[in-house]
């Protein structure tokens, strides 16, 4: 079961409109994806995830915040986004990713 996720998971790792606008970071199939690209990920989509969650928040109580509150919303809703997307493509492409590399420097 393992196995099969990791090859559906790489295969849509290896599409180049995943990487879209960061093609530049994927690494080649036998090498690691690191914290630092992961981190270059997540604050790229990590930063419209957060934007999302801020839409949100402000649109159902837009009424009830003052600027200041609207800004420590961001700044939260910022960092839960860069959180959640480093964390998400740690478990999901980076595990595949590097399981794949590391049985290719086998080889």
């Amino acid at each position: 079961m393992l196995d099969r996720l990791e090859k559906f998971m790489n295969w849509l790792n290896d599409m180049d409109w995943g990487w879209w606008p960061l093609l530049s970071l994927r690494p080649p199939k036998d090498q690691d994806i690191n914290n630092l690209i992961l981190l270059k990920l997540a604050l790229f989509y990590g930063s419209i995830i957060g934007v999302l969650f801020l839409t949100v928040v402000v649109i159902g109580a837009v009424e009830t915040l003052t600027l200041g509150e609207i800004l420590s919303v961001a700044i939260v809703c910022l960092l839960l986004g860069w959180i959640l997307a480093f964390m998400t493509y740690k478990i999901t492409i980076a595990y595949a990713w590097n399981r794949r590399a590391r049985r290719l420097r086998r080889h």
